[in-house]
């Protein structure tokens, strides 16, 4: 089953082109991405013509052979069909983009009897230019492609007053797919300041990092000493200095014990 489908109208001039627009939202890499859309796109069509046959068969109103046979009149007309890949995975793409990139070894005098299809893929990575975005999913996708360096996402919201106003789903899914932790307690009205949340990121990372600093220095100063004390006997001066002295004590015991170098 598709992800989504949806009717979309293209004006074209004094007229209106239909299309029917799929997306096939991926979190991460498929490799038979190209045989996967092409049969949504294929089931679509058939679909289509079924629903038409259905229409002559209730009117009646065929009448060659041909068109009995078929179900379908010359005049008959589809929809285009467009399938849309969405990979919410900033991992470089590197599963075939068409039909003849899946196959093997192929007599290159065959290929131009095999039908190709080309998947249209929207991925992270592969974005050049996120401007070219009008809507919240190129945020989503930016996002994506720069949450590991959260720095840079500060300087790019900074510039964009798009980033100034982001829908809640869009920051939910922006959390899904890069495994932030972007709080919504300060929204107002469904949407949420970038500005304030990326901030808060970056506050919260450096506050992380020092917590884990300061364990990391308890564990190194509690294993310097254990080995002191393994070269002291109980009940002497120094082995009190070890473990209830200053820590200028316990400095001068590590370089009288050789545990620190003078």
């Amino acid at each position: 089953m598709r992800d989504l489908l949806r009717l979309c109208t293209i004006k074209q001039g004094r007229n209106a082109t239909y299309v029917l627009l799929g997306i096939d939202a991926q979190t991460q890499i498929s490799y038979m991405m190209p045989v996967k859309d092409n049969l949504y796109d294929a089931l679509n069509y058939s679909s289509q013509v079924e629903e038409i046959r259905k229409r002559h068969k209730e009117t009646k109103d065929l009448k060659t052979s041909a068109e009995i046979t078929s179900g379908f009149t010359g005049k008959d007309k589809i929809m285009p069909v467009i399938t849309l890949c969405i990979c919410f995975d900033k991992t470089e793409w590197d599963a075939p983009k068409s039909l003849h990139e899946m196959f093997g070894k192929v007599d290159p005098r065959l290929l131009p009897y095999i039908n190709d299809y080309r998947i249209n893929l929207i991925t992270p990575g592969e974005i050049k230019d996120f401007e070219k975005f009008s809507s919240e999913p190129g945020i989503l996708m930016e996002f994506i492609e720069y949450s590991g360096d959260k720095e840079r996402l500060r300087d790019i919201i900074e510039r964009k007053e798009e980033y100034r106003s982001v829908d809640i789903d869009t920051v939910d899914m922006i959390n899904t797919f890069t495994n932030s932790k972007i709080s919504s307690k300060e929204s107002k009205g469904g949407k949420i300041d970038m500005c304030v949340a990326i901030q808060g990121m970056i506050e919260e990372g450096r506050a992380e990092g020092r917590t884990e600093g300061r364990t990391e220095g308890i564990a190194e100063g509690e294993t310097m000493v254990i080995r002191l004390l393994k070269h002291l006997e109980p009940g002497t001066k120094d082995y009190d200095k070890a473990l209830n002295g200053t820590a200028s004590d316990r400095q001068r015991l590590y370089k009288k014990y050789k545990i620190i170098e003078e």
